[in-house]
């Protein structure tokens, strides 16, 4: 037995280096261990791999060898790299023929018609745009930034500025106005109306900018006036309207909250000039808006106009 151990080995051996070395050779088609007929390897036919050159040229009739076509199935009579597929100049991801900006930027994201975008429709690409999100309407320069203009000096773009003259030194507020707690503002109405007149906007903006922001426990008071020219109970509602209009109009350019401003009218009872003029009539149809504590508001006040008082 001990002489039989290395025989049995040294032919085992031998087995697996044939097989090893029969692994390495290709297998031929018609190869089947088992000797089972099989369909498939009848099919295959005995030509080499020059049929793809002879049978199947270029299908997509792109000038590019089927072989050596990256995308085989390229619509026709378009231009095509080397490879069969479609020209992307710049490289954005977008073809040729769809792209409407063809020499877009290396790196820069584009839409689907190969342009960049616009975010914040300032008029700079967004790849340019150090200031994006700018809010619309903004001036800017040529980085997408707020283009700041101060002419006064006083830190508030005149953009912004509801007193763009404001002289030099002088302490303002976010308008960019000296800050007080009364303002009278004796803009144009047309007449037994209220609603504030587009040539009247400018006028009432830099009247209401003076105002101080407002505090803990403070509020602001509108109050209307009128002339004489009417009966009493008229002006007395018309002054009410005008008292809202004014409100509406303030809430949306200081953005104050609507129950920290309240209304009411005092028609003609409280006159500061002549009413037999038309220039003292003028000074009377006015408004009055001061910032006040709440404690100190007179018992009429409101924050919503009385329906009595919009009755015309």
């Amino acid at each position: 037995m001990k002489h039989f151990t290395p025989l049995l080995a040294l032919c085992f051996a031998s087995f697996f280096n044939t097989a090893q070395a029969d692994d390495s050779k290709p297998l031929p088609l018609d190869y089947n261990p088992a000797g089972q007929e099989t369909e498939a390897l009848k099919s295959i036919p005995s030509q080499d791999a020059s049929i793809v050159e002879n049978a199947y040229k270029d299908l997509d009739q792109d000038g590019i060898q089927d072989k050596l076509d990256h995308c085989p199935n390229t619509i026709l009579h378009v231009d095509v790299d080397s490879k069969g597929c479609e020209l992307d100049s710049d490289q954005d991801g977008v073809f040729d023929r769809l792209d409407q900006c063809p020499d877009t930027a290396p790196g820069v994201k584009v839409n689907r018609f190969g342009c960049e975008g616009d975010e914040d429709n300032d008029g700079v690409m967004d790849s340019k745009d150090q200031c994006p999100g700018t809010p619309e309407g903004t001036p800017v320069n040529d980085v997408g930034c707020a283009v700041v203009n101060d002419a006064d000096r006083d830190g508030v773009n005149d953009a912004d500025d509801l007193c763009p003259d404001t002289p030099a030194g002088t302490l303002v507020n976010k308008n960019g106005c000296e800050p007080k707690t009364i303002t009278f503002s004796n803009i144009v109405f047309d007449s037994f109306a209220h609603e504030i007149r587009d040539d009247q906007v400018k006028i009432l903006k830099a009247d209401i900018g003076v105002l101080n922001d407002l505090k803990e426990g403070e509020v602001l008071l509108i109050t209307g006036h009128t002339d004489w020219q009417a009966k009493a109970p008229v002006n007395e509602r018309l002054s009410w309207r005008r008292a809202n209009s004014t409100k509406a109009f303030i809430q949306k350019q200081l953005n104050f909250e609507s129950d920290r401003i309240y209304i009411n009218g005092k028609g003609e009872m409280e006159p500061i000039a002549d009413n037999r003029t038309a220039e003292g009539r003028q000074k009377n149809r006015r408004i009055e808006i001061k910032v006040i504590q709440k404690s100190q508001l007179p018992a009429d006040a409101k924050t919503t106009i009385p329906k009595a008082m919009l009755v015309r």
